[in-house]
């Protein structure tokens, strides 16, 4: 495996640590995991395996200050089996934990046995639209559907033109009955077809209210950098398990509302490290500039996703966040050498790799580091790097109708490189049917190897059926699954009680806003708006919703401060300015007071208006803002 590794703190419950079973027992804990999903080990907790080690230290252990009263033969042997019996205990609860994780981590061995017996009975045109994911043009869903029956198409993905909309929102009835409509296509076929969407949050939201809004990626990351405040004496872990639990958390809540309208994926989180300004595509959609930290919230993202019923999917390998070009329009260029690459950009893919997830999907950036002149979706280079850092699940491509793939490949060609490269999944071909007739006509001509394209059957096949379990609670995590009593604690009905009130939808995306909220420079907990306030800039929404969350919070609108909205503009003047997405726009600001939003939801705006009236901003910078470093606050 390539490059620093960093320790991954899911929230709970979860697993977390690069440390695996390599000692004796081991193999008989992993021995139990095939029926959870796993086809090779796990990371397990560091904590548990120390606290194993030390209880069964403490059971072998001769220390006379410990052995109680000689004098009572009953005492050592008592001692003993309390020992042992916490030690088996202990034993149970890591190898539950372990299967959870197994699970949320993607196929196992079971599924991609059943895959294996599946797709060796296609025939050559059900092989090549099992690979394939298509897009369709307006809310009716019939004439997708009808493809997906004909060519035995891997799925389709829903983007904002498929989304039917009604007086105050998203039409939810229409659309749960639109995806159904794209399910059933799939006749008698036991693999399900693919459901998907691009969600994200905050700037790439396809489905909106009446489902709950999120505030950018980076607010996550925000949240989390306020929390490594320095002069705190909590240990740095558990100020990361407190961030990793919300990024969880949010993650699982909007993966759940998904579910319920029928999706079954989401091409999301992005693993992207943003290098800040320079970045033009990317930007706000990156949980921050931080290796390490990106690579930790990117997992709690996907397992978050999970345990809410869907199949997310870590991208854009190698890494968008470092080039200076927009791939939707061109082919960017990444001229960093391989061990930056993998210091930096390939820092989260690499532990989504060594953790298990279930897809990564492969950006259109050409890497001359590894194959010059050729974008990384259909280069063997990338995807033998990818598969090098450990990664055994469904590799996706980005959408093929990008402007750097249409513009210097065929559609159709593109498809069949991106195969024969190493892909399994080809995502939005700019001709779906050509696609489909140029990957059986390759395979019959020898272009393509049919083995290849069954490899890559196999995996999709393999990921579809594990997501259609857990979704239906049959594995050891996922939503109504039944949490074993190690899990579940010692008082299962007050477990049960707590996580009925540990939070809904609504309460995660205040929490995350409020957490995130970051006073740029200016003066903490200062009363800016005690004059009332004149809001000015973002759009018409924009100014709508913060006039409501200051009215609600007994702040006069039309007169007093200045605040200024500023989204992708530069021109950040005022008496205060507000970065609405992505912080960088505040360099070089007039304004004396700066704050950054990371997001325009109502939650985001009811947060800017109590840091108006003096309440605290907790969160800290994600990336660099001109001079100032990551992790910068003015409280």
């Amino acid at each position: 495996m390539h490059g620093p590794k960093f320790p991954w703190r899911p929230g709970p419950p979860g697993l977390a640590s690069e440390v695996r079973l390599g000692r004796p027992g081991g193999a008989d804990i992993l021995a139990d995991m095939s029926s959870a999903g796993s086809s090779r080990p796990r990371p397990l907790v560091a904590a548990v395996l120390l606290s194993s080690l030390l209880l069964s230290s403490c059971a072998g252990g001769s220390d006379p200050e410990a052995s109680g009263d000689p004098s009572d033969p009953s005492e050592p042997s008592q001692q003993s089996a309390e020992d042992a019996a916490a030690e088996a205990e202990e034993q149970r609860r890591v190898e539950a934990e372990q299967a959870q994780e197994a699970a949320l981590a993607g196929p196992g061995e079971d599924h991609q046995e059943r895959a294996a017996e599946l797709v060796a009975e296609y025939s050559l045109s059900e092989l090549a639209g099992s690979v394939l994911v298509g897009e369709y043009a307006t809310p009716d869903a019939s004439g997708m559907a009808a493809l997906i029956e004909e060519l035995h198409l891997g799925g389709a993905i829903i983007m904002g033109a498929n989304v039917p909309l009604a007086q105050r929102g998203v039409d939810t009835q229409e659309l749960a009955a639109a995806l159904s409509t794209l399910g059933e296509a799939a006749g008698e076929r036991e693999v399900p077809p693919m459901i998907s969407v691009d969600q994200e949050g905050g700037l790439v939201t396809r489905v909106g209210a009446p489902l709950t809004e999120w505030p950018t990626p980076m607010a996550y990351g925000a949240a989390a950098s306020g929390q490594d405040d320095p002069e705190q004496e909590q240990p740095e872990a558990d100020a990361q398990d407190d961030d990793g639990a919300l990024t969880r958390s949010g993650h699982r809540f909007l993966a759940a509302e998904l579910a319920d309208l029928g999706f079954t994926t989401s091409f999301a989180p992005n693993g992207d490290v943003t290098v800040g300004a320079s970045d033009p595509t990317i930007g706000s959609r990156s949980f921050g500039s931080d290796a390490g930290s990106v690579a930790e919230l990117s997992m709690e993202g996907i397992r978050g996703l999970a345990e809410g019923g869907l199949a997310g999917s870590v991208k854009h390998f190698p890494g968008h966040g470092s080039v200076t070009e927009d791939s939707h329009q061109t082919l960017p260029v990444q001229g960093a050498s391989l061990e930056e690459l993998r210091a930096r950009d390939w820092a989260p893919f690499a532990e989504a790799a060594e953790a298990g997830v279930p897809m990564v999907m492969m950006g259109h950036i050409e890497v001359p580091a590894l194959e010059a002149g050729v974008p990384s979706s259909l280069s063997a280079a990338a995807y033998t790097e990818l598969r090098e850092l450990g990664h055994e699940g469904v590799v996706v491509t980005d959408a093929l109708n990008m402007g750097a793939i249409v513009q210097g490949y065929g559609g159709d060609q593109a498809a069949v490189t991106a195969l024969s490269a190493g892909a399994d999944l080809l995502l939005m071909p700019a001709d779906l049917r050509g696609a489909h007739t140029g990957i059986v006509a390759a395979v019959e001509s020898g272009e393509l190897d049919r083995s290849r394209l069954q490899e890559a059957a196999e995996r999709v096949a393999a990921l579809q059926l594990w997501q259609a379990e857990l979704a239906a609670g049959e594995l050891a995590a996922g939503p109504g699954a039944q949490l074993p009593e190690q899990l579940r604690g010692e008082d299962a009905e007050a477990d049960a009680d707590q996580e009925s009130e540990s939070g809904s939808p609504e309460e995660t995306a205040t929490e995350l806003s409020e957490s995130a909220v970051t006073l740029v420079a200016g003066e903490c907990e200062a009363d800016l708006a005690d004059a009332g306030i004149t809001i000015l800039g973002g759009s018409e929404q924009d100014r709508s919703r913060l006039t409501a969350a200051a009215e609600a919070a007994g702040l006069t609108v039309g007169t007093g401060a200045v605040v200024n909205l500023v989204g992708e503009s530069s021109a950040a003047g005022g008496d205060v300015a507000v970065a609405l997405d992505r912080p960088e726009v505040l360099a070089g600001a007039d304004a004396p007071t700066q704050i950054a939003l990371y997001g325009r939801t109502q939650e985001s705006f009811e947060a800017l208006a109590a840091v108006l009236a003096g309440a605290e901003a907790p969160g800290a910078l994600p990336v660099e803002v001109g001079e100032l470093p990551r992790g910068h606050s003015a409280c």
